[in-house]
């Protein structure tokens, strides 16, 4: 999701609220809910597939309770799932984020800083996860290229020009729509909603369930009377293609995650986090390149898992799949329940495609409009280009993010890699122009398309699958349990695997008790010693 999205001035102090409320309200029409069980004895064996944010945050929660884990993660080389840290080389600030980048201050975050609190208690102080500032947007020096238009009038068509000047974009809009931002249209349709949440939440919250099986795209047109060229501006300007057809209260809860006036990155590398996980699990509890290929359900109550091309397999009293539906469908599991096997098959998942080019200098930070952080917004195949907030006035070499999800990922899947490359230059120099050589600054490029890889992207709801698939999804099947962001009312967010994998573990535990990690819990025994740069612990291979 676009970090411009629904930027709201007044969304209401006890909007956390919201989420929670979601999540009961699903809960409470749930079409069964979960089996009571016996608490289990702390003499088991739970496995767990995955060794994304959910898989770490259940091992880690587990372990603390004492119980004996084993993750299984299909990568040969690296864990961590969707947070993904690109390094083109060892040298100072030369990566980009390929998965997760950035870390709203919000209450409903604080178990992503209170995992990393929990985490720098424990390891060695060279290795401590340091946050530094994330530059959401600087208006002064990130450009829009949008209907053709880089400066309009002899001005440079920077985000604070296009600001004050939104006739200057050339979209058709009707007389009273005109001479306002993209989020200030959208603000007036939304912020009612929060004004009600602040006044009366309970009326509030019921006024926004009410329009839960409607897309955002059908509540505009249909509800707020919207144009089609009024939704095309705003979605132009603040997210990416057809990204309005998503669920209504998916986009509204979603909303809130960018209300907050500040961010947070991790520095060196949003990597630093999966890592520190896997060095207090312990190297002899995570197989790497072990992708699982079949689960089953045994006579005597555990669960057999079979991985890899020669036949191993090993057996847990527990299990949880601590995977993206994509990565499950294509398992051989046990048959399950008509409404589970439903929602693993039927969730959407929004593409994402993200594109790292490393340059000879940090040009952008040169220029007469200098970007020190934030994003360039275009209506071209990049859509959007994203500065580093790390390294700022560095000299030598930097790297920029293009990044585009939903159709507009879509669009670069059938170019072979070498086009995909050409048409990013391509793209950089359109918004650029004769300002900057890009093909003359370029040194190489790495780029991930997530639709291509096992995780698909993240997840983001049609209208009405919370209500039809929620509960469903996260269900456990006898001693099989599940985990990861589409399970949470949090999607699209490292809180979200993290929230899941608390919820899985409390069901597998049969203790709603179980807190979140905190810098207060007791610690775990750190297995490594070597932290040398943070790099990724020694992972054991097959």
């Amino acid at each position: 999701m676009s970090s411009s999205s629904y930027m709201f001035a007044n969304v209401p102090s006890n909007s956390g609220s919201l989420r929670a409320a979601y999540e009961a309200w699903l809960k409470a029409r749930s079409p069964q809910q979960p089996e009571q069980k016996s608490p289990p004895s702390s003499n088991i064996r739970v496995g767990i597939i995955g060794a994304g944010m959910a898989g770490l945050y259940s091992a880690l929660l587990l372990k603390s309770r004492g119980i004996d884990c084993r993750i299984f993660e299909a990568h040969p080389d690296r864990l961590g799932g969707r947070v993904y840290t690109h390094r083109f080389n060892q040298e100072a600030n030369q990566y980009f984020e390929a998965g997760a980048m950035r870390l709203p201050q919000t209450p409903e975050q604080q178990p992503v800083f209170d995992l990393i609190h929990y985490l720098n208690e424990q390891i060695p102080p060279e290795s401590k996860i340091d946050l530094i500032p994330y530059q959401l947007y600087d208006p002064s020096g990130n450009l829009v290229y949008v209907n053709g238009k880089r400066a309009f009038g002899g001005a440079t068509m920077t985000l604070n020009y296009a600001n004050e000047h939104p006739e200057a974009l050339g979209f058709n809009l009707a007389p009273e729509d005109r001479n306002k931002t993209a989020s200030q249209l959208l603000d007036e349709v939304l912020q009612p909603f929060f004004d009600l949440l602040a006044v009366n939440f309970d009326l509030g919250f019921a006024k926004i369930v009410q329009y839960d099986n409607y897309s955002l795209y059908t509540y505009l047109t249909e509800i707020a009377g919207w144009s089609m060229e009024k939704v095309n501006y705003v979605e132009v300007m603040n997210s990416a293609s057809n990204q309005f057809q998503s669920s209504f209260t998916e986009m509204v809860i979603e909303s809130m995650d960018f209300s907050g006036a500040k961010w947070s990155t991790i520095a060196n590398g949003m990597d630093r986090l999966p890592n520190a996980c896997a060095s207090l699990i312990g190297t002899e509890s995570i197989t790497m390149n072990a992708p699982v290929r079949q689960i089953e359900n045994l006579q005597d109550g555990r669960v057999a898992v079979h991985y890899g091309d020669r036949g191993e397999f090993d057996t847990f009293d527990r299990v949880i799949l601590a995977l993206p539906p994509a990565a499950l469908r294509m398992i051989s599991t046990p048959q399950w329940s008509p409404t589970k096997s439903q929602a693993i098959r039927s969730m959407h998942f929004e593409p994402l495609y993200k594109i790292g080019l490393r340059f000879k200098t940090r040009f952008w930070e040169q220029l007469p409009q200098a970007a020190m952080g934030g994003q360039s917004s275009s209506d071209l195949p990049m859509r959007w280009c994203v500065y580093p907030s790390y390294g700022l006035g560095d000299a030598g070499a930097g790297v920029l993010l293009l990044y585009s999800w939903m159709t507009d990922a879509y669009n670069w899947l059938p170019q072979s890699p070498e086009e995909r490359l050409r048409l990013a230059l391509r793209d950089l120099q359109t918004l650029y122009q004769n300002t900057v050589d890009i093909h003359g600054e370029f040194i190489e490029s790495f780029d991930v398309a997530w639709p291509s890889e096992w995780a698909t992207g993240d997840a983001m709801f049609y209208p009405g699958q919370f209500r039809q698939l929620f509960n469903s999804a996260r269900q456990p099947e006898q001693n099989i349990y599940f985990a990861g962001e589409h399970l949470s009312v949090h999607h699209t967010w490292i809180v979200g695997a993290l929230d899941s994998a608390l919820y899985a573990c409390q069901q597998l535990l049969g203790d709603e008790t179980l807190e979140p990690l905190h810098p207060s819990k007791t610690p775990l025994t750190p297995h490594l010693h070597d932290y040398s740069q943070c790099a990724a612990a020694p992972i054991l291979h097959r």
